[in-house]
């Protein structure tokens, strides 16, 4: 039984010249408009340099956060008229605690020798006793409970005071949201702004061939066949977008950690930049074959249901 022309031509279209023939297309989309592709081009390596540059500095000032947080302690200071026995117990009763990641036992002794040292003040000599408790210093698992923390510790029968520079704690919770908040908005922006930039593309792309794609539909192309070229061009935009970005940020990286050393600067080794600028890089590449492949498929379905729609209008129309 002899084929239909359809099927010969569906054939024809999904045969072993298909790559070659979609590569052929994606060029010959570059080519009919090279200003435009530049400018919109231009547009996504701005876009994804500046999300790139931020993410860098986010992820910085995170570790510069957390590095604060690792520091702040919570003093719980004893009486003095308790027994071994029962210093014993409340060390028992804050290491049961949730939120203790670890704690440490300073004497006396050890509390004036730090006082001495930070102050330069031999406190036994003014006063002649030592007038510094035994405390117990906590690390905190989180640092949004350590109010929480310091007043569960508080209510432990022998502590006698507990501090924790709240006032502090309290500031640095304050401006960690605030800069989570501002740069998650920031970044959704940026991205926006690339999706925007290659849907563009692919949209003008998608006008200048229209006439080519209805032929391509009245010839039996399926769907896919007529997007893979603009889908090639989305992630061919994206991934190009992202590699010059990359670039850019590990020159200015470098550039400005170099400005920094020799300013004298002090720049804390919080984490290996080049490690840092690796894992950026990543998820800008990431970030643009997601983003170009995502963005050039919604345009070329809302063009192919926009054209099915046609299609099956004037259909009815001959019909009537």
């Amino acid at each position: 039984m002899a084929a239909s022309p359809q099927t010969e031509r569906r054939a024809a279209i999904s045969g072993p010249f298909a790559l070659q023939f979609l590569f052929k297309e994606f060029l010959e989309n570059l080519r009919r408009n090279p200003f435009l592709a530049v400018t919109h081009t231009l547009q996504v390596i701005i876009s994804l340099t500046v999300f790139g540059f931020l993410l860098l500095v986010m992820a910085y000032l995170g570790a510069f956060f957390l590095s604060l947080q690792s520091m702040v302690e919570v003093s719980a200071f004893l009486r003095t008229d308790l027994t071994a026995q029962q210093y014993m117990e409340i060390e028992k009763r804050i290491r049961a605690l949730p939120g203790v990641e670890n704690i440490k036992y300073v004497s006396p002794e050890e509390a004036l020798r730090e006082f001495g040292k930070t102050y330069h003040l031999d406190v036994t000599e003014m006063l002649g006793y030592n007038p510094l408790p035994p405390q117990y210093i906590l690390k905190p698992k989180n640092l949004k409970e350590v109010e929480k923390l310091a007043a569960q510790v508080e209510a432990i029968d022998g502590v006698s005071q507990v501090r924790y520079g709240r006032k502090e704690v309290r500031s640095l919770m304050k401006v960690l949201l605030g800069f989570q908040v501002s740069f998650f908005f920031i970044l959704m922006i940026l991205v926006w702004a690339t999706v925007s930039s290659i849907n563009n593309i692919v949209r003008l792309s998608i006008y200048s061939r229209r006439t080519d794609i209805r032929i391509m539909q009245l010839v039996g192309a399926t769907n896919w066949f007529i997007r893979w070229p603009f889908l090639y061009e989305g992630v061919f935009f994206g991934v190009f977008g992202a590699l010059v970005a990359a670039g850019f940020i590990y020159i200015l990286g470098e550039a400005a950690v170099s400005t920094l050393a020799s300013l004298k600067i002090f720049l804390p080794q919080i984490l290996d930049l080049r490690l840092l600028l690796a894992a950026v890089s990543l998820v800008l590449l990431a970030l643009g074959l997601c983003v170009g492949f995502l963005s050039s498929l919604l345009t070329a379905n809302r063009f192919l249901a926009t054209e099915h729609r046609r299609i099956q209008e004037m259909r009815r129309m001959e019909v009537i």
